[in-house]
């Protein structure tokens, strides 16, 4: 085998090496990185203030907002959620990835290290005797940035690592929130089943009243057939507010990440709930961590232009290798021979059948996509709230007219009972203020949950990173 000359001799070198530094200085006049193009943002036309005000008692809102309720019981769930959920397991497994690609887009910036080794035997010709061959290299390169696409790149990389993070707090701002609603609708069903049970027993004694009553001569048949009936209404009731209890507690434990929820006590002593106080519409924007992740997602997206803008621009590399190089007879002796070389490398696209300008149409296009997606956040945001402070300001009222309604059906039931010591009516007159006492109760429990609800999706709306 014959041996092959010095990739570089001294002639060679200085006319490459000189030739390469002209073509550098000639490119620095230019060489600057491709600005990003492509739409602007905050399209959207924000309001100056919110068409439903809050209450007057609003309260200051810290960052881990669950804790406003005054629940250690939800506080717990609310913690197990966060370390056991399979949805905010794998958004943070997105960051995870995020910040794994801004390590790898980095190492781009760096240059890069190779090393061979070979052996080998044959010959050239079969007028040559056999040789053998052995050779240890080491390969280095160097792309230099002057255009800027390796720092674009790096940049898009790490936009998308603090979009991945403003996802993971809006999961878990979105967790919080189902796991306090769950928690509150369990209360209130849980209420509401007893209150039902209550109820299936008042007209179970209706009925027998009325079966007295018919024996005595003093009441029909079809009375007896209403009571009857109403018995096996609220027993259906009971029994439905009881499937829906147990469903709940399975939707919950899907919440927690178990396969089964924990006992829960349902905190009964709770302070009322009140509304925190509202920020202005500009400053939403900043609060939310969803909105965040797509204005960060946008800015990658505008990055990524700039990035396939600068693939129009020359690419130049240092590169350097050095080997050691050994070749003789087959068992014979030769003296290692060194060879080392070095040089720039300039490449520029000519003619590449559109390909480049394609993928910067298909970046531009996806800078759109960003951009339709950034407003429909704003807007989503804006409408979200104004929805919380409708849905926070009916349920006040709505609570305010069954807590009316209570207490005037509680002082009916207690009327009746005095005209029953006193003999004036009888007992199946008491039964039925009774009854109504117990609907005006279910509705007012009923009420209470949604002021629940509404309290909860009103910290949702106003959250900030936790």
């Amino acid at each position: 085998m014959r041996r092959l000359p010095n990739f570089f001799q001294h002639a060679a070198r200085t006319s490459l090496f000189g030739a390469s530094l002209l073509a550098l200085l000639s490119l620095n006049g230019c060489a600057t990185a491709p600005r990003p193009t492509g739409p602007e943002r905050n399209v959207v036309v924000l309001p100056q203030t919110w068409t439903t005000p809050a209450a007057h008692e609003a309260v200051t809102q810290r960052l881990a907002w669950w804790q406003d309720f005054g629940s250690a019981e939800l506080d717990t769930l609310v913690t197990m959620a966060f370390q056991a959920n399979p949805d905010i397991k794998l958004t943070a497994a997105r960051v995870q990835q995020a910040r794994a690609l801004v390590a790898a887009d980095q190492a781009q910036l760096t240059p890069r290290l190779d090393g061979d080794a070979a052996v080998g035997r044959g010959r050239d010709n079969s007028a040559e005797s056999r040789a053998e061959r052995s050779a240890a290299a080491l390969r280095a390169s160097w792309e230099l940035d002057l255009f800027g696409r390796l720092g674009l790149a790096v940049d898009a990389a790490q936009t998308d690592t603090h979009s991945a993070a403003a996802a993971l707090a809006a999961a878990r701002i979105a967790l919080a929130a189902e796991v306090a609603t769950a928690y509150f609708e369990l209360q209130t069903l849980t209420r509401r089943l007893d209150l039902a049970r209550n109820a299936m027993l008042l007209t179970q004694k209706q009925s027998e009243v009325a079966k007295l009553k018919l024996d005595a001569g003093t009441a029909t048949a079809l009375d007896l057939a209403r009571w009857q009936a109403e018995y096996a209404q609220e027993r259906a009731s009971a029994e439905q507010l009881d499937g829906q209890r147990r469903l709940r507690q399975q939707q919950l434990a899907l919440l927690l990440g178990v396969t089964q929820a924990p006992k829960l006590t349902l905190q009964q002593d709770l302070l009322p709930p009140q509304a925190p106080a509202p920020v202005l519409p500009a400053a939403l924007l900043e609060r939310r961590p969803d909105v965040r992740q797509q204005a960060l997602a946008l800015d990658a997206a505008l990055t990524r232009v700039g990035v396939a803008r600068a693939d129009l621009y020359p690419q130049i590399h240092l590169s350097w290798n050095g080997a050691r190089e050994r070749l003789a007879a087959i068992g014979g002796s030769a003296t290692p021979q060194s060879v080392i070389g070095y040089g720039v490398s300039l490449s520029l696209p000519l003619l590449d059948g559109g390909r480049i300008r394609s993928n910067i149409a298909v970046r531009e296009a996806l800078a759109e996509e960003a951009m339709v997606r950034y407003e429909k956040a704003v807007l989503a945001a804006v409408v979200d709230v104004e929805a919380a402070l409708v849905q926070w300001s009916a349920s006040e009222a709505s609570w305010r007219a069954w807590d009316s309604a209570h207490q005037a059906s509680r002082q009916v039931a207690q009327r009746a009972e005095r005209l029953f010591t006193a003999g004036a009516i009888d007992q199946a007159a008491v039964l039925d203020a009774h009854r109504s006492q117990f609907r005006a109760n279910d509705a007012l429990v009923q009420a209470e949950g949604g002021r629940w609800a509404a309290a909860v999706s009103l910290r949702r709306v106003f959250a900030g990173a936790i």
